[in-house]
C-alpha cells in the first residue's frame, strides 16, 4: 500500500497535468477496494492512454466528469 507521502507527492505531480494533457479536467485523491488512488477526470473523446497505470505505486484511475465541472465554494 502507497504510504500518505507517496500519495500527496503524487497528488503533486498529477495536478501538472491539468495543463500538460489535452481532457485533463480535475485531479483528486480517490479510494478503490481501501487503497488510495489518484483519480484524473477527462473529457470524453480524449485519450486516457496519456497517461500512466500508476504513479508513484499510487493507481491511477480515469473518470468520466459526466457534465461540466463547476469550482465549489470552499
Amino acid at each position: 500500500m502507497a504510504e500518505v507521502s507517496d500519495v500527496d507527492a503524487a497528488l503533486v505531480t498529477a495536478s501538472r497535468w491539468l495543463d500538460d494533457v489535452p481532457g485533463v479536467v480535475g485531479v483528486g485523491q480517490g479510494e478503490a477496494e481501501g487503497a488510495p488512488t489518484i483519480d484524473v477526470w477527462m473529457t470524453p473523446g480524449h485519450d486516457p492512454g496519456q497517461l500512466p497505470s500508476q504513479l508513484l505505486g499510487v493507481p491511477v484511475r480515469v473518470r468520466d466528469p459526466g457534465g461540466p465541472i463547476e469550482p465549489q465554494p470552499g
